[in-house]
């Protein structure tokens, strides 16, 4: 047989995978071909706090420019004067009242839980990284600097 490729017990493939430091908390993953999409973030936790990260500091921009003062100033005559509630309820709506000092505490409380324990996954993740596994699909490959072109 006249092929180029080997087959069999003879096939010898080495995954590439290459080393990316997530944008939002520097933890360092790696990433095969087949997954890489232009990942920046190692986890939804960083890519959604990362993504507010970069909204808030373009509304900043935004708010300093004199169109965004013109927008800013007529939102605020809308609520100041009522006219965004054409037909609004005029009864009381128990889902809009504040909560009470004690549930703000638990919700803070349980919301930092929430952030150490995404923390540590992330950690977490990032040690069984470093055994040089993709972080999406754990297959275990040779780190490069870039991936070669496809032809």
């Amino acid at each position: 047989m006249a092929s180029d490729c080997l087959q069999g017990s003879e096939a010898i493939f080495i995954l590439l995978l290459i080393e990316v430091c997530c944008r939002w908390c520097k933890a360092s993953f790696c990433v095969c071909q087949r997954c890489w999409r232009g990942q920046v973030y190692c986890s939804e936790e960083c890519r959604r706090s990362g993504r507010r990260r970069i909204h808030r500091e373009a509304q900043k921009r935004y708010r300093q420019t004199s169109k965004g003062k013109k927008a800013h100033c007529q939102a605020e005559n809308r609520r100041r004067h009522g006219w965004s509630k054409k037909n609004g309820k005029k009864m009381d709506d128990p889902s809009s009242r504040r909560l009470t000092g004690c549930a703000i505490g638990l919700l803070e409380e349980s919301s930092l839980r929430l952030v150490y324990a995404c923390f540590v996954l992330a950690r977490a993740r990032a040690g069984f990284d470093r055994s040089r596994r993709c972080h999406f699909c754990g297959c275990q490959g040779q780190v490069v600097d870039r991936f070669p072109r496809r032809e």
